[in-house]
Parts: structure tokens; C-alpha cells; sequence
């Protein structure tokens, strides 16, 4: 049996997996990366993984020498991981994902006492000495590639198609018809409205409210009317006008709500055009994150780019886990397989 250690921004997460793709035991806690960019040290960051992944060991009744390795992708292999490892680049699936697999042995990286086989993220095709003209070209991605082989090996999606995740980003993919990622883009969309809602005076008037009576605006008409405000006044206008919408005029926090989602996914529109004019475009999309905001993106993409585009959307938390989980399974039997 092995290990799989997702490691994010905030969360921690570990499966072992028994070499037949059996999940036997699992576990997660409140660490990541950005316990590193707050303190300038991977200390926590090393500490909390080790702990979680003994104490998913233990607290399962699993021998410790039974799991024989560990499998680990995401923000880990990043600048503020365990370990900086570059990227692979673009055109690139499953053969170039093994074939760029770092082994590391080291107690300095991370003390569990057995090998990790660190999983590259994928970067755009550029020129290696890029400058800033180019800067529209230029994506990566840590972690969502293993989503992707996941995704690949649970659903009969048809190629090329646009695989796009809605968390702490949105995250747009692009894979081509050979099941390679050929390209992305990202926009900070989901830490943008957590930074609204926690750091600006925006945040009160979007938070529920109870009592309040509503202006009797349908979803609908509040999406069209924010879309509206975006594409005449631009985004930070429109992030002005929950506060009138509460001081101003009678509505409720929910009604407020749709409008500020709204607003920031017109904006983000802006990064799938931008994705078309460059080639990366389906006519599939899979769309998978929280359900109100997945919803959204596919009002919002049909819109845009007609009824004639099929979008799926995936909100359902154990099968966006299975998503991690089924890829980096799909990683470590080749391993297995080359080690045999």
C-alpha cells in the first residue's frame, strides 16, 4: 500500500490506498503553504504533514511498514512547499507527468522514513527567457494536473475539452484531443471575494442578514443587471454597489450576494475569451467546485458562447476528492509498474 499527501494553500489532505486502488484509511488538517509565506519557514508546514500522515497510520490500526511510499502533488513542490520543483511543460498528460516525477529520500524534505515521489505541476509553452509582454500567455499549475488525470480516468468526457476548477482560483484547462494539458489560465477569483467579504467594507453588506425584506429581484435579473455594471463601469465600480444596493435601495443580503458573485464571475469572463482568441477553446467544459458559484459560471459561459456548448458541472465534495485521489492512483501504478 501507499500514501497520496494533497497538499494546498490551506489543507493538508492524506489517503492510503492499497495497490489495487482501494482507499483504507484517510485524514486531513488546517495546513499548507501559506503557514510558510506567513512565517518564513517550512517548519510547520513539515511538521503537520508528517503528523497527519503517522497519525492516519495509527489511528486506522495500519502496520507502519506496510505502506511502502508516499505520493505528493500540489503547492508541496512549489517555492513555499517542501520542495521547489520546476515545472513540466505544456503539451503534457500522463507520460510526461511519471517521466518528470522527482524521488526524494531526504528526512530535510519531509521525515516519514520512506520514499516521496513528488508529482511536477504543469506551465504554459513559452519562450525560457519570457518578459512581460508575454505575460498573457503565461500560466501554471500545481496540483489541478493530477485532477485532471483523475477526471480522465473517472468520466467519459469528450476531447479536446475545458476542465476548469473553481476554489481559492478559477482555474481554466485546456486538454487537448490526444488528453494532454495543452494550456491554462487563472484569475484569483475565489480569494478575491474572501479578501471582499473579510478585509473591505463591502463585507457587511454581503454577509446574511436576517429581517431584511427583498427588492423581489429574481436570480436572473440580478446576474444580468451586475454583468451589466462589469461591462460598462468595470469590476471595482460594480464592488461598490452592494453597499448601495443595502443603503440605498430595498434588498436583501441574498439578493446583494448573487450581485457580487455575479459581478466577479463577468469579470472572469474575460479570461475564457482570452483563452478563445488563443486557440484554447471547446465546445466542453466541466466545471467543478462549490455548486452556487459552478452554477453561476455556466449561466454566465452559455451566455457567452451559446446553448450549443455542453457544460457539466461536478459539486459534490467526495467526488471532487476522488478527482485528486483516482489521478495520483493512476501516478503511482506506473510507479509500481516500473519498480516491478
Amino acid at each position: 500500500m501507499f500514501a497520496v499527501i494533497d497538499c494546498g494553500t490551506t489543507t493538508t489532505r492524506i489517503y492510503v490506498v492499497e495497490d489495487n486502488g482501494t482507499i483504507i484509511a484517510s485524514g486531513r488538517t488546517k495546513v499548507g503553504v501559506r503557514d510558510t509565506s506567513i512565517t518564513g519557514s517550512r517548519e510547520k508546514l513539515r511538521n503537520g504533514v508528517k503528523d497527519l500522515f503517522f497519525r492516519v497510520i495509527q489511528e486506522n490500526g495500519l502496520k507502519d511498514e506496510d505502506v511502502k511510499f508516499a505520493i505528493a502533488s500540489g503547492m508541496i513542490t512549489s517555492e513555499i512547499g517542501l520542495i521547489e520543483i520546476p515545472h513540466v511543460v505544456a503539451p503534457a498528460g500522463m507520460e510526461e507527468l511519471v517521466d518528470g516525477i522527482e524521488k526524494v529520500e531526504d528526512p530535510a524534505v519531509l521525515p516519514i522514513g520512506r520514499p516521496v515521489y513528488f508529482i511536477r505541476g504543469i506551465r504554459n509553452h513559452y519562450l525560457e527567457h519570457v518578459r512581460a509582454q508575454d505575460l498573457r500567455q503565461v500560466d501554471f499549475m500545481r496540483g489541478e494536473e493530477v485532477q485532471v488525470m483523475g477526471i480522465l480516468k473517472m468520466r467519459n468526457i469528450p476531447l479536446p475539452a475545458n476542465i476548469v476548477t473553481l476554489s481559492s482560483h478559477t482555474k481554466n484547462i485546456y486538454v487537448n484531443a490526444d488528453g494532454k494539458v495543452e494550456a491554462s489560465c487563472t484569475t484569483i477569483s475565489g480569494q478575491f471575494y474572501e479578501a471582499m467579504v473579510n478585509s473591505t467594507s463591502i463585507g457587511k453588506s454581503i454577509i446574511p442578514t436576517e429581517g431584511e425584506e427583498a427588492g423581489g429581484y429574481t436570480y436572473e435579473e440580478m446576474v444580468e443587471i451586475a454583468k451589466e455594471c462589469v461591462d460598462h463601469g468595470g469590476l471595482g465600480r460594480s464592488m461598490m454597489m452592494p453597499r448601495f444596493l443595502q443603503v440605498l435601495m430595498k434588498t436583501n443580503s441574498t439578493e446583494r450576494e448573487i450581485f457580487t458573485d455575479a459581478a466577479i464571475v463577468a469579470d472572469d469572463i474575460g479570461s475564457f475569451r482570452e483563452m478563445k482568441e488563443q486557440g484554447y477553446s471547446s465546445r466542453y467544459y466541466l466545471f467543478y467546485g462549490q455548486e452556487g458559484r459552478c452554477k453561476m459560471y455556466k449561466y454566465m459561459l452559455q451566455k457567452e458562447l451559446g446553448e450549443d456548448v455542453q457544460i457539466d458541472i461536478v459539486y459534490d465534495s467526495d467526488e471532487i476528492d476522488q478527482f485528486t485521489i483516482q489521478g495520483a492512483i493512476a501516478v503511482a501504478a506506473k510507479i509500481i509498474e516500473q519498480n516491478d
